[in-house]
């Protein structure tokens, strides 16, 4: 090796020990031979191993660590391994890939560089949404750029959101009864189209206008309202209110109990209707338990733990929800709105996705961790609640 590579050498070892240490403060001087000649820079004699190495790392500083060929060990998992990790099974995952790709949102340009394949654009966005690590972590676990990682995750979010009204929807003519009688078969209760509730989710303390997104729990939220049918499938969701609001509140902000309100028949025709839980209003669309204020007779004891129980249908579909998308549990390094309502909406898509390919998703208990928020509602109008209470307790 020639004599100016070794002082080379010397002086880039010597500059990172000193940068590295704590306890140096010295500057670092190298001097070139004045007497190396021209040709003596150009020279290869075949000991430049360590050379160009330390060249890369003395100019462009400590190269950051990426997994190389991670999409291999993606698809060398098995079955149990990949819904471990991704979430959801690997057939639904291959549908969503061959859907993506015929889309107009799979980018298709002839010129610059190729195109990030839908295989790799899939699974980067469900790696996002069933973890909750940051985007640099993604962004070295399959070998590319940071925002390479943003533009596919919004890129497919924004695909998923094109599905919202084929997967999310309310249930029509023949499918009422299949709902109802589901429902019925339960815990007996006749004409239920779905049970109604709120789930808070998490998030950081907004930039601006915080004070509304902070809960009676004292932790920032937003809200997601939604009804749930018999097989814990999403039939109507709203997210988006600020975490502050009472639940009825959030109720009357939403297009469900605007269209309810104008004209009930086109929502719930047959005199059917959603069970909710105390926070929620009478209606004639809407039956809450009763309100127990320690002088409840046996049978509407009875009637509210035939409520509850039937509710439990959404307390499972939030819980299996969050479960299964850890991303949404809470949202710690995005502020914002618009982007994490996306988020929720798109998850919501994806479990209704798993509910009709029958994708069972295991969750304990604990993952019931949606706040039921209450407050003081006046029962002005129980004729709708007596009149299903009577069918139930017709001796009564």
């Amino acid at each position: 090796m020639s004599m100016w590579k070794r002082k080379a050498i010397f002086c880039m070892i010597e500059t990172t020990t000193q940068l590295s240490s704590s306890s140096s403060s010295a500057s670092t001087y190298c001097e070139v031979d004045s007497t190396t000649t021209d040709d003596s820079l150009y020279e290869d004699d075949g000991d430049s191993t360590l050379y160009f190495p330390l060249m890369r790392y003395l100019f462009s500083g400590r190269k950051r660590y990426r997994v190389e060929q991670y999409l291999e060990i993606v698809e060398s998992w098995t079955e149990q391994e990949f819904k471990e990790h991704m979430r959801l099974p690997r057939q639904i995952v291959f549908l969503l890939i061959a859907e993506f790709e015929t889309s107009v949102f799979m980018p298709n340009h002839l010129y610059g560089s190729k195109p990030i394949s839908a295989k790799l654009s899939i699974f980067i966005f469900l790696w996002f949404m069933a973890n909750t690590e940051p985007i640099r972590t993604i962004s070295d676990r399959f070998d590319i750029s940071i925002s390479s990682v943003f533009r596919i995750i919004r890129r497919v979010i924004a695909w998923i959101l094109t599905k919202l009204d084929d997967v999310i929807k309310w249930p029509q003519q023949h499918n009422i009864s299949t709902v109802c009688a589901r429902f019925f078969i339960k815990k007996g209760i006749r004409r239920v189209l779905g049970t109604i509730d709120c789930t808070h989710i998490r998030i950081q303390k907004p930039l601006v206008n915080e004070i509304p997104y902070c809960n009676r729990k004292k932790f920032f939220s937003i809200h997601l309202q939604a009804v749930v049918d018999s097989d814990m499938r999403f039939t109507n969701v709203y997210c988006g209110e600020p975490g502050s609001l009472h639940d009825a509140r959030v109720l009357r902000r939403s297009t469900l109990y605007e269209i309810a309100n104008e004209d009930k028949e086109i929502l719930f025709p047959n005199n059917t209707f959603v069970l909710g839980d105390s926070a929620y209003p009478l209606l004639s669309w809407l039956v809450p338990p009763f309100r127990d204020n320690g002088h409840l007779t046996p049978q509407q004891t009875e009637f509210n733990s035939l409520h509850s129980s039937t509710r439990m249908a959404s307390e499972k579909a939030f819980g299996i929800l969050k479960a299964r998308f850890r991303r949404i549990k809470f949202f710690s390094e995005y502020r914002n709105m618009e982007f994490i309502t996306n988020i929720v909406i798109a998850a919501c898509i994806l479990h209704n996705l798993c509910i009709d390919e029958n994708d069972n998703f295991q969750i304990n208990e604990e993952n019931y961790d949606h706040v039921i928020m209450n407050e003081n509602i006046n029962d002005v109008r129980i004729d709708r609640r007596m009149q299903l209470f009577n069918e139930l307790f017709p001796e009564v």
